[in-house]
């Protein structure tokens, strides 16, 4: 299972190469990889190197530090870490576009969590 700074990072390098309008192919012949490597840096399977994620920061012209937002260095008890599907689940509710579909959504899933507790 990846672990969730991984995952973190992951999405972090996406969000910072969408803003950017730059392809996984265009961020992969920049840094001699392949698009799938970089589609496993972003869903955090692959962990990123050092010296890659300082390639990926200069390509995209960011901080490194903008890599690692929204890690949490201590373990405080607001920490929440989730599985691999909890994510996907989390970013493809992100792209939906239609408030009346994520409040589907919302209530498939309350509906659901409300029917295993009973």
């Amino acid at each position: 299972m990846p672990d969730p700074v991984d995952i973190l990072v992951g999405r972090n390098v996406r969000k910072l190469r969408a803003r950017r309008r730059v392809s996984q192919l265009e961020l992969g012949e920049a840094l001699g990889l392949t698009f799938q490597q970089i589609q496993k840096y972003e869903k955090g399977t692959n962990r990123v190197s050092a010296s890659k994620l300082h390639q990926i920061a200069v390509f995209l012209g960011v901080e490194i530090s903008a890599l690692f937002e929204g890690v949490h260095t201590s373990d405080s008890p607001g920490r929440i870490e989730l599985s691999p599907e909890a994510y996907e689940l989390a970013v493809n509710y992100d792209r939906l576009h239609s408030p009346a579909g994520k409040e589907a959504v919302k209530t498939i899933l309350t509906l659901m969590g409300a029917e295993k507790a009973v």
